[in-house]
């Protein structure tokens, strides 16, 4: 399996760092680098204001009563899969409840995910190489190439499904 494979691709750090340099030149990882701590202060200053206006309990108990209503015996047992059921459960949670999202809670959500947006644009052509490379190693690895592409189809699919339902979230007045 492809599980399998990793784990016996990298078994250390090193294994990482070698793959790190196989992949990316010395600029592209100083690049890397730079942006990480970049965006780790970042990071930083939106938590130390997301504690300041005291959102944690706020936001604890808006995504307590969100879960809480995705969640169903019947349409969604499990989180596993996220669209259809568990995604219908938790718009329309959202959209009875349009207008009691904490406006930290949102600003928190639109700063993280603008933060993962601005990395896919600077990062897309690296992740691509990787991409690549993986597909390539299952190749060679003798791994079920038709299962990986599955898994990567199924992954985006709730990626999706999960986007959807952000959207739906970000597109309410907050409290």
């Amino acid at each position: 399996s492809l599980l399998d494979l990793i784990k016996q691709r990298i078994t250390s750090f090193d294994d990482i760092v070698d793959l790190v340099n196989k992949y990316l030149s010395a600029d592209a990882q100083e690049s890397l680098v730079s942006g990480a701590r970049s965006g780790l202060y970042s990071f930083l200053e939106g938590s130390n204001e997301f504690c300041d206006a005291e959102c944690i309990s706020k936001t604890s108990e808006y995504f307590k009563d969100l879960f809480t209503a995705t969640h169903d015996a019947e349409t969604c047992p499990t989180i596993e899969s996220y669209c259809g059921g568990c995604q219908n459960n938790a718009d329309s949670f959202i959209s009875a409840n349009a207008d009691s999202v904490p406006c930290c809670t949102q600003t928190a959500m639109d700063s993280i995910i603008g933060s993962l947006q601005s990395l896919i644009e600077e990062y897309g052509d690296l992740l691509s190489k990787i991409e690549s490379a993986v597909t390539e190693t299952v190749t060679e690895a003798d791994v079920s190439v038709a299962g990986y592409e599955a898994l990567k189809a199924a992954a985006m699919e709730q990626a999706g499904c999960l986007g959807d339902t952000y959207d739906e979230l970000a597109d309410g007045d907050c409290a």
